[in-house]
């Protein structure tokens, strides 16, 4: 008697060590394999060579017992499987591929996870996805891209809120089953955003280069990064006009230079704050609301600062953005202290006048 190949389909898996639920199995008059790119388990290829002999000696028996569910001998784990339907087509397989690769990310997170990304996969590409994605723990305000850094992964949420960011402004929040890092994998020297952690968080990882793989043999994924690329290049945009707007400008006849310099330290401003005053132009460096750099007439530094502080007319607009020497820099001095330092000088200078 001979016996056409008969595949077996994990429906339940308990603490075993090599296979998960949707693992596929087959079993033929010559041999039995385990599911593909796993280790092959040898008490279920025992259980599996019982199976054969039973099909072989009584095929009553094999149409008496296909329809229920089987069970492995077990070791520190147990696994139960079933004979798949022969009718399956490959619609059918392609429905059952992502269901079970969203099955072993909610193993990962402990809940579903709705991913459109997973949803672009191509059946034959779920088994790739599972061996070369790792998980990665993320705690709250870790960094986990950096801007205008390079960045090697392609990361995949499973759980928690990361905050996407451009010079320090919060531009979406990103959740579960959204992606991050497509730019870079794409080959972008530099990345676009900050992407920091907002709370605990849970992803999946997988190199830019293993990335560039599933790019290249999937169509379906290339669409979708395509068109998630499109809405964060709109999103980078969008940004750009806000900053072109947020340059701040006006008259020191409505505010002194004092107030301006508090009002840009309060803020945490990062920029440089450029003046157009009645004995020339002056420029003031903030990071992050601290003073780096200023200049004015041939004093630089805090004597700058001091001097500035003494002007009551021209004109002012603060740019967002550093040189790269600025963000290096170091501040030239505490901000409070250097502001009642330069006010104790300006009011010794008014007494010395009168």
């Amino acid at each position: 008697m001979s016996i056409k190949r008969t595949e077996y389909e994990v429906t339940e898996s308990i603490n075993c060590p090599l296979y998960v639920k949707g693992d596929i199995m087959s079993l033929t008059m010559k041999s039995c394999s385990c599911a593909e790119g796993k280790e092959v388990c040898l008490v279920l290829a025992r259980d599996f060579m019982n199976l054969l002999v039973k099909v072989q000696s009584d095929p009553e028996w094999n149409n008496f017992k296909r329809a229920e569910t089987l069970s492995c001998s077990g070791c520190s784990g147990l696994i139960k499987f079933s004979e798949r339907d022969r009718h399956d087509t490959p619609d059918a397989e392609s429905k059952r591929a992502v269901p079970r690769l969203l099955r072993v990310m909610e193993e990962l997170n402990g809940r579903p996870v709705d991913c459109p990304f997973l949803d672009a996969l191509r059946t034959d590409r779920i088994d790739y996805i599972l061996d070369n994605f790792e998980s990665q723990a993320v705690p709250a305000h870790t960094v986990l891209v950096k801007q205008n850094r390079p960045s090697l992964k392609l990361y995949l949420v499973l759980s928690g809120r990361f905050a996407l960011e451009r010079n320090k402004e919060v531009v979406t929040i990103l959740s579960a089953g959204e992606i991050i890092g497509e730019m870079s994998c794409l080959g972008a020297v530099r990345t676009l955003w900050n992407v920091r952690a907002l709370e605990d968080s849970l992803v999946v990882d997988v190199t830019a280069q293993e990335f560039g793989h599933l790019l290249s043999s999937s169509a379906t994924v290339l669409i979708y990064i395509a068109k998630l690329l499109a809405i964060r290049l709109e999103l980078l945009n969008a940004v750009k006009l806000i900053d072109t707007k947020a340059t701040m400008s006006g008259s020191l006849e409505d505010i002194t230079p004092a107030e301006l310099f508090q009002v840009f330290h309060l803020h945490q401003k990062t920029g440089v704050l450029k003046l157009n005053l009645d004995r020339g132009d002056a420029s003031v460096s903030f990071r992050e609301g601290g003073i780096v750099n200023a200049s004015y007439l041939n004093s630089i530094g805090k004597e700058a600062i001091f001097t500035i502080l003494g002007e009551d007319n021209g004109s002012y607009r603060f740019i967002p953005g550093l040189s790269s020497a600025d963000h290096k820099a170091a501040e030239i001095g505490e901000f409070m202290m250097l502001l009642m330092e330069g006010v104790q000088k300006e009011d010794e200078r008014t007494d010395v006048a009168s």
